[in-house]
């Protein structure tokens, strides 16, 4: 059985533009769910990939009013996905039969404790901190899979007293989801969330 999620067309160019830039990181998978009028897009910037993997992860989300309510929880492919917004499909969502790690797992719906506030330049320069760092731990002509070792290394670490971590700095600097308002940081059950003018980024 599939589920319909169901966008006008000011909604799907916005998720056109954050999946453009998101398939430069992760591992290409977009979870979709919805139980109401209200739909949630999450992608991994970088993720956990099991119980024994100790990285963090570090997902950005957005969420979309839709034309019709539904009921629905999946893991699509990026680039179909992308494709079929850019042409203005209505999407298919799959029931639920296999998930990667990161999906399995769902931040708290509630009970989030306002832990600080960050102004949109600190924002930056902890981004900028955080490229330098990860710089700095690479060798001359590093691989993908060093690269990537690398980034989870410096990404999982906080950076403010707000809680905010170097890979949520990272991700709402280039996923732009920043404003003029500050960003707005908030804990619960393990999870940092992080929440820009133009959507969310969570870590564990």
């Amino acid at each position: 059985m599939h589920s319909i999620l169901s966008l006008d067309e000011r909604a799907r160019a916005d998720l056109v533009l954050l999946l453009d830039r998101a398939a430069v990181f992760g591992d290409g998978t977009v979870r979709l769910a919805a139980d109401g009028p209200v739909a949630l897009l999450t992608t991994p910037m970088t993720a956990s990939a099991g119980l024994l993997d100790t990285g963090p992860t570090v997902l950005v989300a957005r969420a979309s009013r839709m034309r019709e309510p539904a009921s629905f929880d999946g893991v699509v492919a990026l680039p179909p996905l992308r494709d079929a917004l850019r042409e203005g499909a209505d999407i298919e969502v799959p029931d639920a039969v296999a998930r990667p790690a990161w999906a399995a797992v769902s931040p708290p719906q509630g009970g989030w404790a306002h832990t600080g506030d960050v102004e949109p330049a600190r924002v930056r320069e902890l981004a900028t901190q955080a490229a330098a760092d990860v710089e700095a731990a690479l060798p001359r002509s590093p691989g993908e899979a060093v690269r990537r070792r690398a980034e989870r290394a410096v990404w999982g670490r906080a950076v403010d007293p707000s809680g905010l971590t170097a890979g949520q700095a990272a991700a709402l600097v280039a996923m732009r989801f920043l404003g003029d308002a500050p960003v707005r940081v908030t804990e619960a059950g393990g999870w940092m969330r992080a929440s820009g003018r133009a959507g969310e980024v969570l870590a564990r």
